[in-house]
């Protein structure tokens, strides 16, 4: 009787073209780029942390969506509920790079922000740019168009200069 053993702990999934982790690698590079990170030991620390064993079967959108999720839970760490919200990402990452945050490396991110000297912490927090305030429909103030500007500059050279001296004609 043939009998067919195999290790329990290798698995049998088809590998995806050298390509597709080409392309999630690019991904996640580009990603920590905007953070400020420039060194290629420090990006790669950084695509292995968020990638970890997952590689060969992440698509380029899973792992940036699975970068955005693990740098925004640092972030909020960070930053503190006050400033949790849906423009935590756009606002964090301006203050990590305000603050050089990338001059620390990769290690930065990878550490537990309770880890990280409470001065820096506190320099992030104050770096946060304000958030611009909503916008609220409104109605427009009347303009007043002026057809022949010659003839409304004409009207206020000949108009006594002590009876209106700031209006214009033109209202």
């Amino acid at each position: 009787m043939d009998s067919v053993t195999t290790h329990p702990f290798i698995t049998f999934a088809p590998a995806m073209p050298q390509e597709a982790r080409a392309d999630t690698h690019a991904a996640l590079v580009s990603f920590f780029q905007d953070f400020g990170f420039t060194g290629r030991n420090d990006l790669e620390k950084l695509a292995g942390w968020v990638l970890g064993t997952r590689e060969l079967s992440l698509s380029p959108e899973a792992a940036l969506a699975l970068a955005r999720w693990r740098v925004e839970g640092w972030l909020a760490e960070v930053l503190g509920p006050s400033h949790v919200g849906p423009s935590l990402m756009v606002r964090g990452r301006a203050a990590f790079v305000l603050v050089g945050g990338a001059r620390w490396g990769a290690d930065v991110l990878m550490r537990a922000p309770s880890s990280l000297p409470e001065a820096w912490r506190r320099a992030v927090c104050e770096a946060v740019p304000m958030s611009a305030p909503a916008e609220v429909p409104c109605q427009m103030r009347e303009q007043v168009l002026v057809l022949n500007p010659f003839m409304d500059m004409l009207r206020r050279w000949l108009r006594p200069a002590a009876g209106q001296a700031g209006v214009s004609p033109s209202r």
